[in-house]
């Protein structure tokens, strides 16, 4: 039973749940699809096939089709979207009530009298004994059931609508009957049940809008905004706001005074069916030590004494979790104050306390069902009964009529055409708007909301007899308008909810431009401007518990809307939950905080206290972000510190930002300043990595870009390079659409690199271009840049950093906004780095200042609080920079004799030059002996024991071997070399293994910096030719597998010649180079990088693996679009239109004739 003790789904029932929901969506959809175009409802004119009873129909459904919002055209052909969607909802979801009243005994054939489904089939069999027409139309059971549930919940389901007048196809109903009845019949029974049906009713659409980036507009918004509260939120809300204010009507003074723990208060203000679990106390101390338990919340004073008189809102209240969860509280309540027996307390609840509204109409009808449902199952409450009009409207509601046609309506009462004409002005955004809505505010000159909502329900009453269904649809948009308005325009004191969030880049005009008129403070995302309408729900004295995202606590860009709400409202209590705070939404999207807030400055002191009212408001706060899951974030809300801040010091922290703890001493800032990076625009057009590029200086115009690490390390993040061309190349040219060139007051300065993601890793900065991914914090006094070093790697600074800022990517402001301890961290540094912090070295080959040494080994020593040699090396990365040196690849530490490096790292530079007679002379390495060559593994075991010296032994080579997961090293370069070489280099390859398919076959490996065309001219005719001659004496001799292996060879020869040619699809594609700078045949740019030039090479005939084409795996890479928007410069700004996208879309997939690039050089 759907009651206060009623179990919740397990993920077992809600991944059933989820399945057949959307499934249903699908059936549904296609089922009213087919059913409206039987009756040719979006054609012009009715078909002569149908009857009078048939074209009446069509016609109401055209009706409420324009209704809802689909465009009958000049042709007067009609859409149908709006409507088909409406007709699956409302079909799908009477068979689910239907179902749940059924499971709850509460499908009712009179006021005494409960059906089954069985019994509602044998019913339909027997049309003698239908009772109207309604029930004699019906041909099945399932027809029968939802007739009964429309007469239960005529608030849910229209009597009259058309919609239920329309019969799906058998296989279309049948589909659906299998999906409702297959449900487990737990599912009837869970109390959060109703709340996923409508969450999975969205979710595909949900993604499909989400990644479609369309701006959000009335049609949009529910389902992106559709986000079901977790019942420890709502519990944990309404706890510590109804319950701290009955906890303060139920217990004594001497309860408060010597109450030994927070668990007794809670047993003590508890009654049957509200445990309080949730509700958290903290103790005050006096100026004589004298302590007093107190709400951590708050003791909501000012709300009635009596509980007839609390007026509560949801004003997005969704499928009525909140409202639920109320009603739930309140009964037992209201049954120990005044005496009311169940059934008397339930009624009374629903017709005093409750109040909602919500955007999408299927909400409220959900809300409805599920209060409902309550109601009649709540125990000895009497079961099933006519329920107390329930206080809930759609504020989203469409108003499509004509204005002068909507103003008829007000049958020439001029009062009431007046009304009118003003509800179809508020509310003709309404849709977008919904409850942001105030009527107070556009109307002041009508005051009397009750006297307004009873005309209107009287004069349109009368319509519901008229013959034009365009007026009945419009009347029936009308009264559901009249009570949103009354609701809107009231006055509540409290409001509970769970907000909708949406950013304000992503919101329609209509939506943006209203919250820059009325709400210009919180205006950046949807959930703080709804956290404005709440306050102003709110009486003066009322109070406001929600749940939104964190980001407004802390970010500049809100720091007026703090300033307003720290200094206008009470803080009552806030909890930070962080991220994984919603079990359904994974990583760090939604970060989300429970808040109550109270309307007005309401600073109050209680019993020992009370003549301490002038004492400084303290802000109580809990935070449970770093739990890793939602349970564990429930579990801890009841025990974890209570912290206390005092509200309006909150407006001398930085930004007024708000922080659980007190910020002592200066802030980093007063030592140092945070810089943000170069944002190019368009990455992957003047980005790189540093091993795509055979020069990186002046010349070249690459230079090296510094990024962030993952963790804290003191030389990392270098791997990038960026197509800087001295600040005057092709990226200036875009600087204004995009490309910023910010952190030049870094560069060239000694800093710290700190990532603004997650735990803020940090790494020693040298003075070169860097990324926006990362934030450089320099030293006003270059003497305390290691005392910085000390305290920025430390978890302190992370910790002080998420004290004001919990947003997953933090500002670089931010960053210096904490307080910093000099003498302490000078102190720190002394010890740690008696010598100073290191200088560079690494002995990862990603890294720009790698040695370039397949053993060589540069550590920091703790002892001696300094770089030295370590012991030679014998990680996974050892064969991958021997191969690379095999190839005659060197890394740019060894080509830089001026770059920085610890004196142990240039050592092993310099060691470097004896591998050098090691290198191939022309980049192509064959695995087997060709062209007089020694295979390639026993080239790279030369190579190794050079490398180790007399430390080279069985031993050694072993060790590496296991590192790679190989046997040997042949079968390592033959079978697992590229796979690994593409994963360390972060699918960039630079070395590339070339075969034709057969393990026995021809493999090569190719250094791709030497792969120009006549590099590829070799390849083909000198080492395969070779290859190929070979197979060819072997066939003639009858060598075992010479004929496989000659025509694999000769495939492969095909493939290559392809590529030299450069016909599509072995084309090379370069979005930011017209037509006539397109390279002809295999003459690649190395500035366009790996990923593009190597497409050929994997769109050529796959010999092997599946779409690796003739290499020997596949690099993890894709071409079809890059993020972001062209110039309308850009030369191929219109090639997204040719792709179903737009102009601007950054289009790599796309393929030349060699005749389209030929003539465009010529012209």
């Amino acid at each position: 039973m759907l009651n206060n003790t009623a179990h919740t789904l397990d993920k077992t029932l809600r991944s059933q749940l989820e399945n057949a929901v959307k499934k249903a969506r699908t059936v549904a959809e296609q089922a009213a699809k087919a059913a409206l175009n039987r009756l040719g409802v979006g054609e012009p004119r009715p078909a002569d096939y149908l009857n009078d009873e048939q074209r009446s129909l069509r016609t109401r459904l055209r009706a409420l089709g324009r209704q809802l919002g689909d465009v009958r055209h000049d042709d007067r052909q009609q859409d149908l979207d709006n409507l088909i969607t409406s007709v699956a909802y409302e079909h799908w979801h009477r068979m689910l009530f239907a179902r749940y009243l059924e499971q709850n005994h509460l499908l009712m054939y009179d006021q005494y009298t409960a059906l089954t489904l069985e019994e509602c089939n044998e019913l339909a069999q027997e049309p003698d004994v239908a009772r109207d027409e309604q029930e004699r139309r019906c041909t099945t059971g399932w027809e029968l059931a939802g007739v009964l549930a429309s007469k239960m919940l005529p608030q849910i389901f229209r009597v009259d609508s058309p919609v239920f007048e329309l019969s799906f196809a058998p296989e279309h109903q049948q589909a659906l009957t299998n999906l409702v009845m297959g449900l487990n019949t737990d599912t009837f029974h869970a109390s959060d049940s109703l709340g996923w049906v409508y969450q999975f009713w969205q979710s595909d659409n949900k993604e499909r809008i989400n990644k479609s980036e369309v701006k959000i507009g009335a049609r949009e918004l529910p389902a992106v905004t559709q986000l079901f509260t977790e019942p420890y939120m709502v519990s944990f809300l309404l706890d510590n706001a109804l319950g701290a204010w009955w906890a303060n009507q139920r217990l004594t003074e001497e309860n408060w005074l010597n109450a030994k723990s927070e668990q007794e208060l809670r047993d003590k203000a508890s009654i049957p069916g509200v445990p309080l679990e949730y509700l958290r106390f903290v103790q005050e101390e006096d100026a004589q030590g004298n302590k007093r338990w107190t709400p951590a919340a708050g003791t909501f004073n000012e709300w009635p004494k009596t509980l007839s008189e609390l007026k509560t809102l949801d004003p997005s209240c969704g499928s009525g979790h909140f409202l639920v969860a109320a009603l739930l509280m309140l009964v037992p309540m209201r049954m120990t104050l005044e005496g009311l027996t169940e059934r008397e307390a339930v009624d009374a609840v629903l017709r005093d306390n409750i109040h909602g509204l919500e955007l999408d109409q299927r909400c409220v009808e959900l809300a409805a069902f599920a209060l409902a449902l309550t109601a009649w199952t709540y125990p000895n409450s009497g079961g099933y009964r006519a329920l107390p009009e329930m206080q809930l409207a759609c504020s989203g509601l469409s108003v499509k009529a004509a204005k002068e046609e909507w103003k008829q309506l007000g049958l020439s009462k001029r009062n009431l055409s007046i009304a009118l004409d003003w509800l179809h002005q508020t509310f003709q955004h309404a849709p977008i708007l919904g409850s942001l809505i105030n009527p107070k505010a556009a109307a002041k000159n009508i005051t009397d909301w009750d006297e307004l909502s009873t005309a209107l329900n009287q004069a349109l009453t009368a319509e519901s007899s008229s013959e034009d269904a365009n007026h009945i649809e419009a009347a029936i948009v009308a009264q559901g308008l009249a009570k949103a308005a009354q609701l809107l325009a009231g006055e509540y004191q409290w409001v509970i909810t769970n907000v909708p969030y949406l950013a304000r880049g992503k919101q329609e005009k209509v939506l943006q431009d209203f919250a820059d008129k009325y709400y210009s403070e919180g205006k950046n995302d949807l959930a703080t401007v709804f956290l404005d309408r709440c306050l102003d729900f709110c009486s003066e004295g009322g109070s406001t518990s929600i749940v939104l995202p964190q980001n407004w606590l802390f970010l500049t860009s809100y720091r007026k809307f703090r300033e307003k709400l720290l200094k206008r409202d009470t803080w009552n209590l806030v909890a930070r939950l962080g991220a994984r705070a919603f079990e359904m939404i994974s990583g760090e999207v939604v970060q989300a905080i429970l808040i109550t807030l109270t309307k007005g400055q309401r600073f109050q002191a209680e019993g020992l206290f009370a003549d301490q009212r002038g004492t400084a408001h303290k802000l109580n706060g809990l935070d449970v972000s770093e739990e890793r899951t939602a349970a564990d974030k429930a579990q801890q809300l009841p025990v974890v510190e209570v912290k206390s801040v005092e509200q309006m010091k909150q407006l001398e922290n930085p930004d007024a930002r708000v922080a659980f703890g007190e910020a002592e001493g200066a802030l980093l800032r007063a030592y140092g300043n945070a810089w943000q990076g170069i944002a190019s625009s368009d990455y992957p057009r003047f980005g790189a990595n540093f091993w795509e590029l055979k020069n990186i200086d002046e010349k070249s115009g690459w230079v090296f870009h510094q990024s962030t690490t993952n963790s804290n390390i003191f030389y990392g993040g270098r791997s990038n390079i960026l197509l800087w061309e001295d600040g005057y190349g092709s990226m200036t040219d875009v600087c204004q659409e995009g490309a910023t060139f910010r952190g030049v007051s870094a560069w060239n300065k000694q800093g710290i690199v700190c990532a603004q993601m997650r735990d803020l890793p940090v790494t020693v900065y040298s003075g070169t271009k860097f990324d926006n991914n990362s934030s450089v914090i320099t030293a006003n006094n270059d003497e305390h840049l290691t005392a910085i070093w000390c305290f920025c790697s430390s978890p302190d600074y992370n910790e002080a950093v998420r004290r004001i800022d919990q947003k997953l990517n933090v500002t670089n402001a931010t960053l210096v906004k904490v307080p910093f301890d000099l003498e302490h961290w000078t102190k720190v540094a002394e010890e740690q780095y008696p010598n100073g912090l290191p200088q560079p070295y690494s002995n990862d080959p990603t890294q720009w200042i790698f040695h370039g040494h397949p053993a060589g080994s540069v550590i920091w020593c703790e002892n001696e609080k300094r770089t030295v040699e370590g012991e030679l090396r014998t990680d996974d990365t050892v064969l991958q920079v021997a191969v690379a040196r095999l190839l005659g690849y060197q890394w740019p530490a060894e080509l830089d004799e001026d770059m920085e490096l610890a004196p142990e790292q240039r050592a092993w530079v310099e060691r470097c030059k004896a591998l050098a007679k090691h290198a191939d002379d022309d980049g192509i390495v064959c695995l087997a002996a060709v062209r007089g060559e020694a295979p390639a593994h026993q080239r790279i075991e030369a190579l190794l024991e050079t490398a180790y010296g007399n430390q080279w032994t069985t031993h050694t080579r072993d060790q590496l071997l296991k590192t790679v997961g190989s046997a040997s090293i042949e079968q390592w370069l033959y079978n697992k070399f590229f796979e690994q070489h593409c994963k360390l280099f972060q699918n960039r390859p630079f070395i590339w293994h070339i075969w034709d398919g057969l393990k026995d076959g021809f493999n090569a490996l190719v250094n791709y910096h030497q792969l120009d065309k006549a590099g590829l001219e070799r390849l083909i005719y000198t080492y395969l030719g070779d290859w190929i001659r070979t197979q060819q004496e072997g066939v003639q001799t009858g060598v075992d597998g010479a004929e496989e292996r000659l025509a694999a060879a000769e495939t492969l020869k095909t493939e290559l010649e392809a590529i030299l040619a450069g016909e599509k699809p072995y084309d090379i594609f370069v979005r930011w180079k017209p037509l006539a700078e397109q390279p002809i045949g295999w003459n690649p740019d190395l500035n366009d990088g790996v990923r593009l030039n190597i497409r050929p090479f994997m769109l050529a005939r796959d010999v092997g693996r599946k779409d690796a084409g003739i290499l020997r795996a596949k690099p993890n890479i894709h071409w079809k679009k890059d993020r972001g928007s062209d110039v309308p410069s850009a030369p191929w700004y219109n090639l997204g239109l040719e792709y179903n996208g737009k102009q601007g879309d950054r289009i790599n997939e796309h393929h030349l004739t060699l005749k389209e690039k030929r003539e465009a050089k010529e012209e």
